[in-house]
């Protein structure tokens, strides 16, 4: 029993731990736009060529011709329509004790862009890379 006890205060303290969360108060100084590619980079010639490569498995003769048309257009059209989108965010500057600290906060969705801090506005920092308005 006693050892059940220490495992489970064990696990609470641990779990406790991992909840923490930082906040600071700060100014920020500086903020530019920013942004950056994500995923993958859409190759329709590698799509069509999977695509016939799958079509040839099927039928034979002028069937099999067939598929392979047909599976080399999808192939294509699928890796097409992933292509990469760009992510927007803001790279802040941010004053905190005399300090100064750079964080990038990215925006939810990519090919969105989403509305950012003015230099002198009252900040806080959560976490080191989350920033949130004071309330005024």
């Amino acid at each position: 029993m006693k050892r059940l006890i220490i495992s489970l205060t064990a696990i609470f303290l641990s779990t406790t731990a991992l909840a923490a969360s930082t906040v600071q108060e700060g100014v920020i100084e500086q903020s530019n736009a920013i942004s950056t590619k994500v995923g993958k980079d859409g190759k329709p010639l590698l799509g069509a060529a999977v695509g016939v490569g799958i079509g040839s498995q099927i039928g034979g003769g002028s069937g099999n011709d067939a598929a392979k048309v047909v599976g080399g257009v999808m192939g294509a059209k699928r890796a097409a329509a992933k292509q990469q989108k760009t992510m927007y965010g803001w790279r802040y500057i941010i004053k905190i004790n005399n300090q100064l600290q750079a964080v990038d906060v990215w925006c939810d969705k990519p090919q969105s862009q989403c509305p950012g801090y003015a230099p002198g506005e009252e900040v806080y920092l959560i976490n080191g890379s989350e920033v949130a308005a004071k309330a005024k």
